[in-house]
């Protein structure tokens, strides 16, 4: 389904994006737009649409227009769905702020090799399609980050932990 970015630094991938938002808007792009978007100097854009063409995500000659390739769309379809992805898990499970969501997100796409990012993904993929409204281990962890302490009947499945016995668990967390 979602693959990790195995071609792509995550400089050039905010190339691509740039390159992505441009065309939504003008259906081409030039250097200098790219330039101006990203508020980048000229030269080290050339070289980054140099090399995402020579990589066959873009369309590009020299002084010539931009336009994106089908690899190039799919690949940014894939890096927006990896952030949404992990900015909702940030929010909605973890409870982090808006004002970090943004800056952690990038930060966790970045830092893990593609295997990990790609099952990182692909789990946190399941839970949100999972058919439980909200999976009860949910509900207990936010119990514990807003009060410091797991709810009493949480206690059963602490105590039993070494002996692998979850057999009441979750039945009696909600």
């Amino acid at each position: 389904m979602v693959k990790a970015n195995s071609t792509l630094t995550e400089s050039l991938e905010k190339y691509l994006l740039a390159v992505y938002e441009i065309i939504k808007i003008n259906k081409a792009a030039r250097v200098k737009d790219v330039s101006n978007y990203l508020k980048i100097g000229g030269p080290a854009t050339s070289e980054a649409i140099k090399t995402l063409a020579s990589r066959g995500f873009i369309n590009y000659v020299p002084y010539g227009i931009i336009t994106i390739t089908n690899k190039g769309i799919e690949k940014i379809e894939q890096k927006l769905y990896r952030h949404d992805t992990i900015s909702k898990f940030l929010e909605k499970v973890l409870i982090v702020s808006k004002e970090q969501i943004e800056i952690n997100a990038n930060a966790i796409e970045y830092s893990m090799t593609d295997e990990v990012l790609d099952k990182f993904v692909k789990f946190l993929t399941f839970m949100e399609k999972c058919s439980c409204k909200e999976p009860k281990w949910v509900n207990s962890y936010k119990y514990y980050t807003d009060n410091g302490c797991m709810k009493e009947k949480c206690t059963h499945c602490v105590k039993n932990k070494e002996l692998f016995d979850n057999s009441n668990c979750c039945s009696s967390c909600s």
